[in-house]
């Protein structure tokens, strides 16, 4: 059964499909060559990056079990790393293209962290999860995302004490060291103004008033990663439209 209730499974089914092969396909012209260019192959390499998130947020809002997800979170660690040894490959005068797929923008800052949670969630065991921190970098930069990756084990992570984007992510931060009633508050608070926060900002949004748009599903997966590392009660939200409680409660 779908857990998005915005599409059907049929939806879904055509666009992970679609997704799927296009990835083998790009994947297939860089094994061969086909790409000479050292920057178009990064392009390649990012572009099978956000396929790869796309289709396990798809998959996850299709309705597969939790389970099944965790091969497509392999999937992603090796998009990653092939796009940060290209990266690396680039010549000296290109090194600087690299950046727009490794700092804090808004849209990378939500990738980075549903790839962070979805990697929690699903169980992935420490050797990945540090692979995925050390991928993901930008130590010192943001104050919610040095927390979680100290929590993570990261230990002798810089820590910011600054949010790149507050508007949008201060009451995330706040639940983290708040008393355990307010903790919940907070996050549900979080969550009611979630989606109305990434109008103008983040690519998916609205992406459902269409059919060729690139709709995934409107899942807030960092809510999950919060609750489920510094154990927060979501028993007063936890029927929220946009919070995947099932991959908070995997175990």
């Amino acid at each position: 059964m779908p857990r998005d209730m915005l599409k059907s499974k049929e939806f879904f089914d055509k666009w992970i499909s679609y997704d799927l092969e296009r990835m083998q396909q790009k994947q297939n012209r860089l094994d061969s060559g086909g790409i000479p260019l050292p920057y178009g192959k990064v392009t390649a390499a990012a572009d099978l990056c956000n396929k790869a998130l796309e289709v396990i947020v798809m998959s996850y809002s299709r309705g597969d079990r939790v389970a099944d997800l965790s091969g497509h979170i392999v999937r992603l660690l090796a998009e990653r790393e092939q796009l940060k040894a290209l990266c690396e490959a680039l010549p000296k005068d290109e090194q600087k293209k690299r950046i727009q797929y490794e700092r804090l923008s808004f849209d990378n800052y939500l990738d980075f962290f549903w790839w962070l949670s979805l990697a929690v969630c699903l169980g992935m065991d420490e050797a990945h999860l540090e692979r995925v921190i050390a991928l993901i970098n930008n130590a010192g930069q943001d104050a919610l995302l040095d927390r979680i990756a100290v929590k993570l084990g990261a230990h002798q992570r810089a820590v910011s004490n600054e949010l790149v984007f507050p508007k949008q992510y201060a009451l995330l931060l706040q639940a983290l060291d708040a008393p355990s009633q307010e903790q919940s508050n907070l996050v549900k608070k979080f969550l009611d103004g979630w989606y109305k926060g990434n109008k103008n900002l983040a690519a998916w949004y609205d992406t459902h008033k269409g059919e060729d748009t690139g709709y995934v599903g409107y899942w807030c997966f960092e809510a999950a990663l919060v609750v489920k590392l510094f154990g927060i009660d979501d028993s007063s939200f936890r029927t929220h439209a946009h919070y995947p409680a099932d991959l908070a409660h995997n175990t």
